[in-house]
Formats: structure tokens, sequence, C-alpha cells
């Protein structure tokens, strides 16, 4: 597979045909284009050029564009220059979308009065959504089915990758209690440490920062090849000071960055000096969510961000890349993670819509069963389209929020009306589903 080729050297074209670039009308239209989508080099080469413009003179054009845009970071690079982004109209109309939907939802909720219970179904789900995806960035080899069912019924992780998972998923349940922190030297090696708990080569490489003798580089996932080389020990231990400092300020002095852009800004900046021998992604992407909480969006805790990133997953190693590709310009990452946050947002938006739908459908059979309570009526309905599952009684008593005693209560009550069959695996107890009967009992 090809590395990624670097954008050509657009000054000197610049310079040697001002008049003509500056001067095309035609030229300006494919400016225009290229910038809502934020087209890197190895794909506007090939978009069609106006007439008597090579690849190279219009890509000359669009990068003086993009400078007049540019806005400075804290974020230094390896040869001593610093981070910009382009706040262009594409990336301000993503950053509109996701503030008028978060506070959009403060109106839905409080209209459509979710029950706690459903409330909290949709925080665990985000959470175990979280958990699983920014694990599999990084490598853990499970399915999503599997690890569903291994957060659900709260089993002891049998390899590294349900481990890593594991481990993502407490780490994700203490960020709401980290959100009023301040960010320090001390809480990032704690998470660090928690991410990589039981899943490092040599458990030394838990809870401390890199030194030289580490070697860390980054390869691309598909090629081996390496494409970032991290800042040496001292280098990196400066900037993550000054990484903890920005993320902490109040910017109180009117230097407001918004909170979407600053939180990518401190993910692209964690991931790029790699303070970590391992762990570093999952640490990173931690950060992102604990910023965008102190900042009171809520709504992230409902969202999983790394599921809509596993799914473009080139693009999101892409980013890091052309960012660093090309001048330094920041604008490719923060543009992609903007847009994965969308997704994130539409796809739950798409799901709450589906689980209150289901929840007054929910009622209206209650209303016809009243021997059953709420949750027994949920499960029958679920198995009556899943009969090929089994049922255990910690997946029940995660999956409603109720104890253990409970959950055990509502399922023998089951067995009793012969809805469920009770059967021995192993050391524990599972419950088999009487389709005939439930298809029955529920007019099906």
């Amino acid at each position: 597979m090809k590395s990624i080729q670097k954008p050509p050297k657009w000054k000197e074209t610049l310079n040697q045909n001002f008049e003509k670039i500056f001067g095309s009308l035609e030229l300006k239209k494919l400016i225009h284009e290229s910038q809502k989508e934020y087209l890197y080099w190895d794909v506007f080469k090939y978009k069609p050029m106006p007439e008597g413009f090579t690849p190279e003179e219009a890509w000359a054009g669009l990068k003086i564009n993009r400078m007049s845009l540019y806005q400075p970071t804290p974020i230094k690079s390896n040869d001593e220059k610093y981070f910009n982004f382009a706040l262009v109209n594409s990336l301000n109309q993503k950053l509109n979308y996701i503030d008028t939907y978060a506070s959009g939802f403060i109106r839905t909720f409080s209209e459509i009065k979710p029950s706690e219970a459903q409330n909290n179904k949709f925080i665990m789900t985000g959470l175990h959504e979280e958990a699983i995806a920014t694990s599999q960035i990084e490598g853990a080899n499970t399915t999503r089915k599997v690890a569903k069912e291994m957060l659900a019924s709260q089993r002891p992780p049998r390899t590294r990758s349900e481990q890593m998972i594991i481990n993502s998923y407490h780490v994700m349940q203490k960020i709401d209690a980290w959100k009023n922190l301040d960010l320090s030297r001390d809480m990032l090696l704690e998470i660090q440490s928690l991410v990589t708990e039981k899943t490092l080569e040599d458990n030394n490489d838990q809870g401390r920062f890199r030194n030289d003798t580490d070697e860390i580089v980054v390869h691309d996932p598909l090629t081996g090849e390496i494409v970032h080389t991290p800042p040496k020990e001292n280098e990196m231990l400066e900037q993550l000071d000054q990484f903890i400092a920005f993320a902490n300020r109040t910017e109180e002095d009117g230097s407001f960055i918004h909170p979407v852009i600053k939180a990518s800004m401190l993910h692209f900046w964690l991931a790029y000096i790699h303070p970590f021998p391992d762990g570093n992604g999952r640490t990173a992407r931690v950060i992102f969510y604990w910023y965008l909480l102190r900042k009171e969006y809520w709504l992230i805790q409902y969202l999983s961000v790394s599921r809509a990133i596993i799914e473009t997953r080139k693009r999101y190693d892409n980013a890091f890349i052309y960012s660093e590709n090309d001048d330094n310009d920041l604008t490719y990452f923060i543009f992609y993670i903007a847009d994965s946050f969308k997704t994130a947002i539409v796809k739950f938006v798409d799901y709450f819509e589906e689980k209150i739908k289901e929840g007054e459908e929910l009622k209206k059979v209650a209303s016809n069963l009243k021997e059953y309570n709420p949750r027994q009526i949920a499960l029958l309905q679920y198995l009556l389209n899943h009969h090929e599952d089994i049922v255990e009684v910690n997946i029940h008593m995660t999956k409603h929020g109720v104890s253990r005693q409970t959950a055990h209560n509502d399922l023998m009550d089951l067995v009793k009306k012969g809805l469920l069959v009770q059967m021995r695996q192993k050391r524990k107890f599972i419950f088999m589903p009487n389709v005939k009967l439930i298809k029955k009992i529920l007019n099906k």
C-alpha cells in the first residue's frame, strides 16, 4: 500500500504565477468547493482543473486562501513550528449543528421526559459503545456482540482484548466525577494506568511517562510504516505541562476557542507528544470526553464518538498524517473529529427515537398484561425476535438497573409461568425462552 504523498511546495509556484492565480474566477470556484470538505492534496489533485491550470498551481491558490483564515495553536511540531487551523464555513456549520442539537435535545428530553430507567439505559449504552469502540481502535480483537454481552453480564474478561474494553468502560464511568477537577500529570497517569491495566507486556509501563530509551514511534496500522516520531523526553515533558495549562485555561481573557475545536486540539496534542509507553490513543479520547463534559456538553455522555471513528478508521489515521504533512494544518484533524461528533449525534437521535417509540408500545402492551412488570414485558418482546439468545440474571440486572435479587425474581416468575426454562450451564443458571408461549402471550 502506498504511503501518503506530501503536498507540493507551493510558495514558489504562487510567486511565479501570482497574477494568474489571483485573477481566475474559475479557480476561486474550485477553491470554494474544495473547502467544503477541506480536501487534502491526494484528492484535490484529481479534481477537474480550470483551463490552463496545473494541479500544483491550483493548490498554491488553495493554500494561500487557507492561510488567510489560519488561527494559531500552542501545539509545536518537532521542527519547532506551530500548528494552525482554518475556521472555514463548512467547519462552522458542523460546530453549529453540534451546538444546536445539544441544546435542542434539552427541550426534547424535557418534553418527552424519559423515565429514570430509560435515561440510565441511554447513558449505559453510550458508555458500553464508547468503551468497545475506543479499544477496537487500538486493536482489541473481539466482536461488538461478545463485548456487549461481557459488559452486560459483568463476567470477567477472558482475553487481553476484553480486558482493554473493561478498562475503558471503568474509565468512562469515572469521567463524570473528573469533569470538575483540573487536569494534572497525576490525573493523566491515573487514566493511562486504568486503560492499560493487565494488558501490557511489561507491567512497568503502566502509570508512567515514557523516556528516550523506550524508542516509541507511531506506525501505520495497515502498512507498518513509521508515520510519526514523537518528541524527545525533555521536549515531551515540557509540552505536556503546556498541554495541561492549556486544558485548564478558562479563556476569560477573550481568547475564546470553540469547545469542540479545543477538545479536538487536546486529543491531537496528547496523541502527538505520545507521553506514555502505551495507551496514548485511549487516553487522548478520554481527555476529549473530559473536556466536553467540563464545558457542559452533557449530550456527549450518551454518544460514542469512537464508534463513528472506527467506522471510518482510515480517515482518522489520515487526519493525523495530513495535519503533520501539510504545513502543520490542524484543520484536517479538527474537521474530521467534528464530522465524527456530528455522526454520533445523528445515530443517537435515531436510537433515542426508536427506544422512546418502543417504550410507548411497551406501555400499551403492559396495560393488557397487568400480571407482568415492564422489565418482564421488555424481555419477552426482545426474546420474540432474539429467541436464540440466552438470558442471565446479571444481564437482566445490568440492562434494567435493578438489584440482583429483583432480576432473579423477575426471571423465576417467568419460569413459573412457563415462559422461560431454567438450565444449568457450568456453575451458573441460564434461561431459555419458550418462544411458542411467548408468541401466544404477546398475541403474535
